[in-house]
């Protein structure tokens, strides 16, 4: 609690000094509980934070206030929750609003007891760390894929198992899972393939890949780099469905795309595939509005700004400009027309060609940009890069998207939660790996001081390489959510002198099966080349 407080008080800080309309006072009382009536006394004379009456504006604290973060420390399980989420909650979040204002959510006065649909932590999302959110998925995840499982079975099986389980029946593994059998050289179409003749049901099975003459058997690192390498094609400018801006770097549907809306409806069942199968996030540059747009969320000129900088501050001047006072609504549209010379279009690319759309309906001609209609004219440019004029792959990329990620813990996670699972995390500080990782011991031990020159090493790593070491142990180069230290790396020792032996991994499991050489100079370069050459399963 004195963390919180302590976090709040800074805030408070930053938002005085950025001339924020903030009052900090101690009261007696500080906040009302889930009862109208009753406040709660304070637990420290710490002074307290509120918006002014003289103005709304007033001081957003940050998550960090209000989240629950014992819930990661003590490993809270995941799965108790999930069945507290549906029992006590019936997988429906709380509603802040009728929190404050119903006396339903009042506490027992008899029994001190929460209401029942109260008593979950998902329930009351804002309180929940995104990587507790996720783990909370990964659970349902799991649960639906056995469900779907069992009836699939049941169905294949004709209801002997009812009579005689499992007794000598022999089930095909496309019964238990959806299988995917891939060759490299033809990522795409072999993916656009199995996707097109997947049903429903199919996709709602554990995902299982396998590359075509080779070797790996998928416990869940072949289908990290079956992603990986499907994500660095599909996204690809190259291909033609989306192009990255310049200046933020981000991916964007390209509005001039000759592809077929199936082949955006691909990418979205790939992107729900690789969440529904609780795999890491991908290496992808997506922007928030996208997320905000799957939520059903209203986008602003901000997110315009964040896709598109130079537009957004092509707009903003656009807005910001004003007329000398003396000129007439007349002479200001003039003025205002003769300075910035716009119209009611866009311009854009295809295939070589520019082309241009006329933002108002229903004109042959696009009508010039006057300084009364110029928030107007903002609105439709903002809204036709972000919505309009990529509605058609859009709607293709959400359908896909949708097909295969809808549940109830889904729908609770906000846009940014959504964005933070789809893309992981950008941060990789390998202190962070190394303070998360455990050596498993074999019957030889490493010895003394081994370990800590491997970290040396790979601490010395440029972010390239660090990259490379993660793909090489994990099967992905990102971090999961929650950082680094969620990945509980392993180290175990495979062997000793003599050898020329390479390090290998188990990508499934995270495991880094490390020989231990005779000086740090040839582990060194032995675990360079094993990371720099690393892709495929199996030895040829």
């Amino acid at each position: 609690d004195l963390r919180r407080v302590d976090i709040a008080v800074e805030t408070a800080k930053a938002a005085r000094a950025a001339d924020s309309v903030v009052e900090v006072f101690e009261p007696g009382r500080i906040g009302r509980s889930l009862s109208k009536t009753t406040v709660l006394a304070p637990t420290v004379s710490t002074p307290m934070l509120v918006a002014s009456t003289a103005s709304p504006a007033g001081v957003a604290l940050p998550r960090a206030c209000f989240e629950i973060n014992a819930l990661l420390d003590l490993r809270f399980p995941p799965d108790v929750e999930l069945r507290c989420f549906a029992t006590h909650a019936r997988m429906q979040p709380v509603d802040p609003v009728k929190l404050c204002h119903e006396a339903s959510w009042e506490i027992d006065p008899k029994t001190g007891a929460l209401p029942e649909k109260f008593q979950s932590f998902m329930a009351n999302g804002n309180l929940v760390p995104i990587p507790f959110k996720q783990s909370v998925l990964h659970v349902e995840n799991s649960v639906r894929q056995q469900a779907e499982q069992q009836r699939s079975i049941m169905t294949q099986a004709g209801g002997l198992l009812q009579i005689l389980p499992f007794v000598g029946l022999n089930v095909p593994a496309d019964t238990v899972y959806f299988v995917m059998t891939i060759r490299r050289e033809q990522l795409l179409s072999d993916t656009a393939n199995a996707l097109r003749q997947a049903k429903q049901e199919d996709l709602k099975k554990p995902l299982k890949v396998k590359f075509a003459n080779e070797e790996g058997v998928d416990e869940g690192g072949v289908a990290k780099e079956y992603f990986r390498l499907l994500s660095e094609q599909l996204f690809s400018p190259a291909y033609g469905m989306f192009s990255v801006d310049s200046e933020s770097r981000y991916l964007w549907f390209n509005p001039g795309s000759f592809n077929e809306p199936e082949d955006f409806e691909m990418v979205g069942s790939v992107l729900g595939l690789a969440v529904y199968n609780n795999l890491p996030g991908l290496d992808v540059n997506l922007p928030p509005a996208l997320f905000k747009k799957l939520k059903d969320m209203t986008t602003t000129l901000e997110d315009l700004a964040v896709v598109f900088p130079s537009h957004a501050l092509s707009l903003q001047a656009v807005l910001n400009w004003r007329p000398p006072p003396s000129c007439s609504s007349s002479e200001a549209d003039q003025l205002f027309q003769d300075t910035f010379c716009l119209d009611f279009s866009v311009t854009y690319e295809a295939l070589g060609e520019r082309r241009t759309v006329n933002l108002l309906e229903g004109e042959e001609t696009p009508s010039p940009v006057t300084f009364q209609r110029r928030d107007e004219f903002a609105e439709l440019f903002k809204n036709w890069y972000i919505t309009s004029g990529i509605s058609s792959s859009f709607d293709a990329f959400r359908r896909g998207f949708d097909r295969v990620c809808a549940s109830p813990v889904y729908n609770c996670l906000s846009a940014g939660e959504l964005e933070a699972v789809i893309c992981g995390e950008k941060d990789l500080d390998f202190t962070h790996l190394r303070k998360g990782s455990m050596v498993i011991n074999s019957i030889v031990t490493f010895g003394e001081g081994y370990i800590e020159e491997f970290w040396g090493i790979v601490l010395a790593f440029s972010m390239v390489q660090k990259r490379q070491f993660l793909k090489f142990v994990t099967g992905s180069d990102l971090a999961p959510v929650g950082g680094l230290e969620r990945l509980a790396l392993k180290i175990q020792r495979n062997g000793g002198e003599p050898t020329d032996r390479l390090p290998t991994s188990q990508t499934c499991f995270n495991l880094l099966m490390l020989p231990e050489y005779s000086d740090e100079a040839k582990l060194r370069r032995l675990l360079t080349t094993a990371i720099e050459n690393a892709e495929g399963f199996g030895l040829q």
